[in-house]
């Protein structure tokens, strides 16, 4: 996060800064005002205060700080002095700078981490990656992203800043999301089954099922019980003698996930059939009834309740009603992703990347692909999410910034043509003839059929080797 540099010391730099919006799906408008009603947006405020005040704390003890200048010039380094003539920071190499107050834009401070913290690093090009945070410096920001550590270079990080853990995020963000609001507090449930926290979330929907008839609801709450349970379960100690089976593939992302990523990739132009249920209809429609971008209340509303469930989607878009998304059922592929199955997935790179002695088992490096049995659309949607949640020193797999330097075309590519060779492997062998190659265009010009501004960040997990007691270094990707 950046701080105006407006002050004489560094305290006065430091101003609450919130994080940056969370993109939003393809085609979805931004309207502040509904924005302003929506349940999600009181939901995302209150955790974002929660998570300034967590960042603030790390950021005050800070002596590292980033100095921006001249524009989209910066310095980086310890801060030594802060005057009204300006600012001096001395760099890693021993070399003291002064800029002239006139000539800084803001101050950034670098968070301080004497141990582990989980934050969110947000990247030039919009993506998120949610994880533990290891090291904030000058050169590069390090977390373990699902147990796996990751090296972001700085040139390519926009923000960073630390989230609170969730009991408190779930006490700043109760008070507006009460149960006696059954569309926020269901939403606020979710949000505690997403971060995993089963015994608020059986607490929380408990007392929503004591006060409204809600089968979404009792669902829910079957889940987070059987999950409570379950991680009890693998919390005890298993018997020594106990022999644990072998895992050597991941396992892919159930059919909600499937559906709720068809529901990011959306083209409003190009609509796939979809169905929005009664209840749905409903709890939507209740929870937003106060909202000017509804029709007044009146035929035309009530119209919603059986009319066209695509002008629905788009007045759920245009609230971020995101609490309801995963309850829109798309019945067939949206065009990206049909383009990522016919040119990407199903045509090379699962044959030839996803086998098990390359990255379709634990063979693989730190890339691995979902390879089990027959094709289908979670090990599609398994795989999309884990080329998007991948990144090699900084260098991500999918560049929706700059197509053609993707690592998933680079390592593609004969490495005398690609200007990101694939590491040397012994066996491997190019999977396109050039870029200039069918296949090639056919991959870039899927990864254009996915851009949109900002790209949305789907609220799925990327399939992930489950944690060992001790991990090993992470080997080269193959």
């Amino acid at each position: 996060m950046i701080f105006a540099a407006t002050g004489m010391v560094l305290a006065s730099l430091i101003a609450p800064a919130a994080p940056a919006a969370t993109p939003q799906p393809a085609g979805e408008p931004a309207s502040e005002q509904a924005s302003e009603q929506a349940s999600e947006q009181a939901s995302e405020q209150a955790s974002e205060q929660a998570s300034e005040q967590a960042s603030e704390q790390a950021a005050a003890t800070a002596t590292q700080v980033i100095v921006h200048y001249d524009g989209r010039h910066r310095l980086c380094g310890t801060l030594e002095e802060d005057t009204p003539e300006g600012v001096t920071v001395r760099t890693d190499d021993g070399t003291r700078q002064h800029i002239e107050r006139l000539r800084i834009v803001a101050v950034e401070p670098l968070l301080n981490l004497p141990t582990p913290a989980e934050g969110i690093v947000q990247l030039t090009d919009g993506r998120r990656f949610r994880g533990l945070l290891r090291r904030d410096a000058c050169d590069a920001v390090d977390l373990l992203l699902h147990d796996v550590p990751l090296v972001i270079e700085r040139d390519n990080v926009a923000a960073v800043w630390l989230l609170e853990p969730v009991h408190v995020r779930h006490a700043a963000m109760k008070p507006m999301m009460t149960v006696d609001r059954p569309g926020p507090h269901l939403s606020m449930c979710r949000w505690l089954i997403s971060e995993r926290a089963w015994d608020l979330a059986v607490t929380e929907l408990e007392a929503h099922t004591a006060a409204h008839r809600s089968v979404e609801a009792a669902r829910l709450l079957n889940l987070a019980r059987a999950q409570r349970k379950l991680a009890d379960t693998a919390s005890s100690s298993p018997s020594p003698d106990t022999p644990t089976p072998a895992i050597d593939r991941l396992e892919p992302v159930d059919q909600a996930a499937v559906n709720l990523i068809r529901v990011y990739e959306m083209d409003f132009n190009d609509p796939p059939p979809l169905r929005i249920d009664r209840e749905t209809r409903a709890a939507f429609l209740d929870a937003y009834a106060t909202s000017s971008l509804l029709p007044p209340p009146g035929p035309e509303r009530e119209a919603l309740r059986d009319g066209d469930p695509l002008e629905l989607l788009k007045l759920m878009f245009a609230h971020r009603a995101r609490e309801f998304y995963g309850r829109v059922q798309v019945l067939d592929e949206p065009e990206a992703l049909r383009r990522f199955r016919q040119s990407v997935h199903d045509a090379w790179l699962l044959p030839r990347c996803g086998m098990r002695s390359c990255h379709g088992g634990t063979d693989g490096g730190r890339f691995s692909l979902v390879r089990r049995g027959r094709i289908n659309d979670r090990i599609r949607a398994s795989n999309l999410l884990l080329l998007e949640a991948f990144s090699d020193q900084g260098r991500p797999m999918i560049n929706w910034a700059s197509p053609e330097q993707s690592l998933l075309i680079q390592y593609a590519l004969p490495r005398e043509a690609a200007t990101l060779p694939h590491p040397p492997v012994a066996g491997w062998r190019p999977a396109m003839d050039g870029i200039e190659s069918r296949r090639a265009t056919l991959t870039l010009e899927w990864i254009e059929s996915m851009l949109s501004d900002p790209r949305p960040v789907y609220p799925v997990a990327a399939p992930a080797w489950p944690a060992t007691p001790a991990q090993t270094a992470p080997r080269m990707p193959r």
